[in-house]
């Protein structure tokens, strides 16, 4: 099967293990046919890392173990879909339309109970107790709760070396001779090209196994090395195009969550940085939407130059409740970081946009991901200074749709 015909598949797919999604049917008339529904399923982000990985694992795995299903899940709300500009220019460039996607409000509460998870592009998921393979490039969380609830038999393929999943992702694709798809190997390949900052030395955001799986799929589609720069280019300005979002869709079109049961600090990633967004017409409002019932929140502003491929970074932390402390308390966290050191100093022009802390990143090598640790030890601190007694922090964009309460 083709992989295109295998997505506008997938729903159908879907359908005959939801029993036409009733929950009496489900319960009554699962597994009537022996074959195992697996999700595969990636962040709550859905960059273009996380999508193509969950959209191209499912293909190769549906090909190659035909005993049962595989449907791929891209874990936002399909409303959010348009915020990720990256994500749907390369599919529709790939053929892929909307339409035939899956997505996390696809799946009805009653298909978690008897279904297999393989998680792509993170590995701390509420869904925990149903993953049976994880596929991540994240420092890993083995003290979360989450994770700790894996099943024995999980398989874990967790490098921090690889700059993309998606470079996992093609490692099983070329284990063996089949499946071959043009759609499947263009869409790794330009994954693994804008992940990776196209191998720029100065960003370091790739390994070894990233070289060797770019290459080995510019072999296939007969590519040259040349082309690579055009790819990037085109992405980076898929993803830095904000023309059609408001700019509380800008702030949401990258988000993660930190909560806890007395915390709530959304992490919002643009593709410009946050210096420039707060001098927009209309940010106050957008920021306020955006961060309602939230004690702070974190903006993480990347840009990447057109001319040159430079990468600059920046932050800034807000309390719309007035918190200062708290803000105080994060951004020394931030500034004492030596793992990694982000190299934080003021902006040249200083601004007072509603009080918030406004930063520099110098170290543009580090991520969201290492940024998140950090804020996330300061908000344990600060709670169990000041007598909260929760310990577990749940990462997700917004409450989960998939069985969980």
């Amino acid at each position: 099967m083709c992989f295109l015909r295998f997505l506008a598949q997938a729903r159908s797919t879907l359908g005959r293990h939801l029993a036409d999604a009733s929950p009496v049917a489900w319960a009554a008339a699962t597994d009537v046919t022996g074959r195992k529904l697996h999700l595969v399923m990636g962040n709550e982000s859905c960059d273009l890392d996380s999508a193509v990985s969950a959209v191209t694992l499912a293909f190769v795995y549906a090909q190659r173990h035909r005993e049962h299903d595989y449907v791929p899940i891209l874990n936002i709300p399909r409303r959010d879909y348009p915020l990720k500009t990256e994500v749907g220019h390369l599919f529709v460039k790939c053929g892929i339309a909307e339409p035939v996607l899956l997505f996390r409000d696809d799946i009805p509460r009653e298909v978690v109970q008897d279904v297999n998870v393989i998680l792509v592009d993170h590995h701390v998921s509420p869904l925990a107790p149903n993953v049976t393979e994880i596929l991540d490039h994240r420092p890993l969380e083995d003290s979360s709760p989450s994770f700790k609830k894996l099943p024995t038999l999980c398989q874990l393929d967790i490098d921090a070396s690889v700059g993309s999943c998606a470079s996992l992702v093609a490692q099983r694709y070329f284990a063996e001779d089949q499946p071959r798809s043009t759609g499947v190997a263009q869409l790794l390949h330009a994954t693994i090209v804008l992940d990776t900052i196209n191998f720029a030395p100065a960003a370091k955001r790739y390994g070894p196994k990233d070289e060797a799986m770019v290459q080995k799929l510019e072999s296939e589609l007969k590519y040259g090395v040349a082309q690579r720069s055009s790819l990037f280019d085109e992405l980076v300005a898929a993803r830095a195009d904000i023309s059609k979002l408001t700019l509380t869709e800008v702030l949401r079109k990258d988000m993660k969550v930190l909560q806890t049961d007395r915390q709530v600090v959304p992490l919002a990633g643009m593709p410009i940085l946050v210096r420039d967004f707060v001098e927009k017409s209309g940010a106050e409002k957008a920021v306020r939407e955006f961060g309602v019932e939230s004690n702070l929140l974190v903006i993480l502003g990347m840009y990447v130059s057109p001319a040159d491929g430079q990468v600059q970074r920046d932050l800034a932390l807000i309390s719309l409740s007035g918190q200062s402390q708290f803000v105080e308390r994060v951004r020394q966290a931030l500034m004492e970081s030596n793992e990694p050191k982000l190299e934080l100093r003021p902006h040249e022009v200083d601004t007072r946009f509603m009080g918030g802390c406004f930063l520099r990143q110098h170290n543009v090598q580090a991520t969201r991901k290492h940024i998140l640790p950090i804020v996330k030890r300061a908000l344990l601190e600060w709670e169990a200074d000041h007598g909260c007694d929760c310990d577990e922090v749940y990462f997700f964009k917004e409450k989960p749709q998939l069985g969980l309460s």
